[in-house]
């Protein structure tokens, strides 16, 4: 996936919660209570006094805490277009090919999108555009109707 720019600046906001500007001036909000309570490696970072640590590192790069654990900026830049409603959660399009029983091929020929777009959609290494969700809602309730 691409990113907009690097990472400019972070500040921690609430216990779970970062501030992130980009260099091209892009500011978002993202809350990383998910991947905290899901992921046990992010465990350390339930602790507000490490989750405070947060500092970006790797030239903008990645944010890293001072207990080792790292982000990187296309994943916290893709987490934040999601959550601020710009782009369809990955794992709800994963969700819709298998609920359709759809491959990559006919995903893409649903969509009329290319077998790669498709294939970095799946992957969570591109941003899924707010209409591609809308498409996928209109492609159900097609099916619904027929």
């Amino acid at each position: 996936m691409t990113t907009p720019d690097r990472i400019q600046s972070v500040e921690t906001t609430a216990p779970d919660s970062l501030c992130i500007k980009f260099r091209s001036g892009k500011v978002y909000a993202i809350s990383l209570a998910a991947p905290i309570a899901r992921i046990a490696g992010f465990a350390a970072l339930r602790d507000m006094a490490e989750f405070n640590t947060a500092a970006v590192a790797d030239d903008g790069w990645t944010i890293e805490w001072a207990c080792g654990l790292s982000m990187a900026s296309d994943r916290l830049y893709q987490m934040a277009k999601e959550q601020a409603g710009e782009a369809l959660p990955q794992d709800e399009f994963r969700d819709w090919m298998e609920r359709n029983h759809l491959s990559l091929t006919t995903a893409a020929d649903a969509l009329s999108l290319s077998r790669r777009v498709v294939s970095q959609y799946s992957a969570g290494s591109r941003p899924i555009p707010k209409i591609v969700g809308l498409a996928i809602k209109g492609f159900e309730a097609e099916r619904r109707a027929a």
